[in-house]
């Protein structure tokens, strides 16, 4: 994919050159955001440490986590919570937009299988009442492929009890009631990141084209996600154009930095934004930081964590802080160079 790394939309499936995205939209809008209240699994560690620039450091990350004596760690058993509040997330992805000429954000945390993130903003902060949506990230199995659906514009009013019955259907694998009861509930329904292959399965063992087929009635959209490779979200593209689907541009970039892709309209509002796309229309915007390596990328996350992880993460449900109570371990002085790092990267400019 022969593209430079300026800013690009995708309009009609295909690429565009938008150097001046302002002069032709009205908004920005970032759809996929995680805030302190989502639970993120360290599975993707087991990658990770496989890499060569990690290969020197996965012994002292496993002992840093007081858990050196287990064999075959699986990363997946430690949890964190992002170190950000929902005020710290739309202040990134506000920040994030002033260079390309918008002035704040339309915006959604979705949090993984919670929506307390967008409930508190508003509580918070009643003046964005037109700009946030209430919305979660919906891990939903089907064929034994895990799926995650973004879910925006719930309704505030009677928000638990619609968290509570559509997690609980997705739980007991009651994906006929799930899809009806999501439809009842009004919100935008995006599939994100529907081409990514867990545990080494590759693209084409996929269920995606039988979750379609099923409940493609149901979904509204497919997401180009920013922490995604550029081949990988062409084949979602593809697979939008097949099904008569628009593509929402989604950052999901958890830590650190703003989105990379999102979405840009001529809407007012999050709730006219959601209309728009439940009509068939959005226009993601690939901004140049998406083009960072992948591998840089996830080098900055990894770093990331690694300055915070004593106060955010814990394994099986007792945290790392208690576990390491009065002991200095190796990954320490590491995340305090981290630190240091990340400031330094970020001074630069290079924090993508």
């Amino acid at each position: 994919m022969l593209l430079d790394h300026g800013c690009w939309t995708i309009q009609n499936y295909a690429y565009r050159r938008c150097p001046e995205p302002d002069r032709e939209f009205r908004c920005a809008v970032s759809l996929h955001n995680h805030s302190c209240h989502s639970v993120e699994r360290l599975a993707s560690l087991n990658r990770v440490v496989k890499l060569g620039f990690m290969r020197p450091l996965s012994g002292t990350l496993q002992r840093a986590f007081g858990l050196g004596g287990i064999s075959n760690l699986n990363y997946g058993d430690i949890v964190y919570n992002p170190p950000y509040t929902p005020e710290d997330v739309y202040r990134m992805e506000s920040t994030g937009v002033d260079p390309l000429g918008f002035e704040g954000v339309q915006f959604a945390i979705t949090d993984h299988d919670e929506y307390i993130g967008g409930l508190r903003l508003l509580e918070n902060r009643p003046d964005l009442e037109r700009r946030v949506g209430i919305g979660e990230e919906l891990s939903v199995r089907f064929q034994g492929h895990l799926f995650h659906l973004g879910l925006v514009g719930l309704e505030a009013r009677g928000i638990e009890e619609t968290h509570r019955a559509i997690q609980a259907f997705a739980r007991a694998g009651q994906l006929d009631d799930l899809f009806e009861a999501l439809s009842a509930s009004g919100c935008l329904v995006i599939l994100n990141h529907p081409l990514v292959h867990w545990a080494g399965r590759g693209v084409d063992g996929i269920p995606v084209a039988d979750l379609l087929d099923r409940y493609g009635g149901a979904i509204h959209a497919l997401e180009f996600n920013g922490m995604r490779p550029i081949e990988e979200n062409q084949r979602v593209l593809d697979l939008a154009r097949d099904r008569g689907k628009p593509v929402v541009g989604g950052g999901d970039s958890h830590l650190l930095v703003p989105s990379s892709v999102i979405c840009v309209s001529q809407t007012t509002s999050i709730a006219n934004f959601v209309a728009e796309v439940k009509d068939g229309q959005s226009v993601p915007l690939i901004k140049g930081d998406y083009w960072a390596p992948l591998g840089w990328k996830l080098l900055l996350r990894v770093l990331c964590f690694i300055a915070h992880y004593r106060q955010i993460a814990s394994f099986r449900d007792q945290p790392v802080a208690e576990m390491l109570k009065g002991r200095t371990v190796l990954l320490d002085p590491i995340g305090h160079a981290s630190r240091g790092f990340l400031a330094l990267v970020s001074a630069l400019g290079l924090a993508r």
